[in-house]
């Protein structure tokens, strides 16, 4: 389980891997948005613990107004946010009621399940959406086609792997999201992220 680091500001985002934590950094910048700590706390079998050490971290009682929690919903959302709470209840955190309705105070608790707290999926699935209307988006759909055709099944992980392809076509192939986001490869003012957006507003 990563350990999180020494607190620095006020609003705590915590995200699911070092991944997303790059690419939350560089949307936050993109924003504008200030007072921001984003930190990883690995798998989704890891948040109980993460939290846990984080409740009890120097400078969270004295600094921290906020913990914005964010984590794939996978196969079912429903049962991602339940997770999420039985995790913030554990370490003996405000537990919202639902997702993206804050709750308590001092700190107060956000939780945000992508790609829409309602949807299967996860943080690359809110990507895709963004890049949909690229015309390379029909060249991965016929590559993936042709995957299917030759091996008779396709990559477990669909949205990983069109993310992949995706970042494949681009002048530095290969660069992991939040680097790409960085390079600009991901469309940041896509309507696809405004809900995204909202949450982080909201911290």
């Amino acid at each position: 389980m990563p350990v999180p680091r020494e607190i620095t500001e006020p609003k705590q985002l915590v995200v699911e891997g070092g991944d997303a934590k790059v690419f939350f950094g560089v949307l936050l910048d993109h924003m504008g948005l200030t007072g921001v700590q984003v930190q990883d706390f690995g798998g989704k079998d890891e948040l109980g613990g993460f939290l846990k050490v984080l409740r009890i971290a120097p400078n969270f009682e004295r600094m921290v107004i906020s913990v914005g929690i964010v984590r794939d919903a996978e196969t079912n959302a429903a049962a991602a946010f339940q997770s999420v709470c039985g995790a913030l209840s554990g370490a003996g955190l405000p537990v919202p009621a639902q997702p993206l309705m804050p709750m308590g105070h001092g700190p107060q608790i956000n939780v945000l399940i992508l790609p829409d707290a309602a949807t299967p999926g996860m943080l690359e699935t809110v990507l895709l959406r963004a890049v949909s209307n690229d015309p390379v988006m029909e060249c991965i759909d016929q590559y993936l086609r042709c995957v299917e055709q030759q091996t008779g099944s396709l990559p477990g992980n669909m949205p990983k792997a069109q993310v992949q392809a995706f970042l494949a076509s681009r002048p530095r192939p290969g660069l992991p999201m939040g680097h790409a986001a960085r390079a600009g490869y991901l469309c940041l003012d896509s309507p696809a992220y405004d809900g995204v957006k909202q949450f982080l507003q909201a911290l």
